[in-house]
């Protein structure tokens, strides 16, 4: 297995730079001004095969998720709680909700006393819907309390956050709180500092998962700048900083002193 693993102090660096490659409807490429992986993900072949994945007991890493249940590709999924490994995010796997902020009454609390919880539960989320009558797939990304489509339910999803495109505001998520005079207060999951992310996006009937690893560091705004050339329809945020990581065939990528994160949810893609 080729594996990158990406630390700030880092010399050493393996990648396929400059030689995409693709393998049953999932091509990776790597771009080299901005030096971030983006995978991309047909969704004619794959919408079926594609879900979150929540581990209810132990946390996980993304290699164990993969090699454990011999997935196709394993990308680092929502935020939690690293003390208790509590759910932050939502996540609907096959109709029902299977992780939930409310889970987590310590950060309910603490949400509320700051006037923050309503704008952390309406955080942006990867939505796969399915039409009620036809049962076609449609991929979307929609903040959490947005209305669904009519005639469409929603079977999978996977909140994070922040919203990149069309909207950016981080203020309406609550990753960042400003003060009167519009200067930022207080941010959170380190939105305005350079931290290694996984985004993704959507465009044309396809998927896109975008690494930009310990060599790329971005904040959000330099990840929307970077990715501005692409035209996606839509973006948003997953977890990042230490938590980034993806697992791909024999293709690898986590950002951790030693071994890869271990962590709550994960975006999968079966064989």
């Amino acid at each position: 297995m080729k594996i990158i693993k990406f630390f700030v102090t880092l010399i050493l660096f393996f990648s396929f730079a400059g030689q995409g490659f693709a393998f049953s409807g999932i091509s990776q490429d790597y771009n080299e001004k901005f030096k971030f992986h983006i995978f991309k993900i047909d969704l004619d072949k794959h919408a079926k095969k594609i879900h979150p994945y929540v581990v209810k007991d132990d946390l996980k890493t993304t290699r164990d998720v993969f090699f454990d249940n011999n997935f196709m590709l394993v990308v680092n999924g929502g935020f939690f709680d690293m003390k208790t490994g509590g759910a932050v995010s939502y996540v609907t796997q096959d109709y029902k909700t299977v992780s939930s902020p409310f889970e987590n009454l310590n950060l309910i609390q603490n949400l509320a006393s700051q006037n923050r919880l309503e704008n952390v539960l309406n955080r942006a989320e990867l939505r796969i819907l399915e039409n009620e009558i036809t049962g076609d797939l449609k991929f979307d990304i929609d903040y959490h309390f947005a209305p669904i489509k009519k005639g469409y339910r929603i079977k999978h999803s996977l909140q994070a956050g922040p919203m990149i495109e069309p909207d950016l505001d981080l203020a309406k998520e609550s990753f960042v709180v400003y003060d009167e005079n519009s200067i930022p207060k207080a941010q959170y999951t380190d939105v305005l500092k350079r931290r290694p992310r996984t985004i993704l996006a959507l465009k044309d009937n396809n998927l896109y998962i975008i690494i930009f690893t310990d060599f790329s560091p971005v904040t959000i705004g330099e990840a929307r700048r970077a990715l501005a050339k692409y035209n996606f329809k839509k973006i948003m945020a997953l977890d990042g900083g230490g938590s980034t990581s993806i697992n791909y065939k024999d293709f690898e990528i986590y950002s951790t002193k030693g071994e890869p994160r271990e962590l709550k949810s994960f975006l999968v893609i079966e064989k």
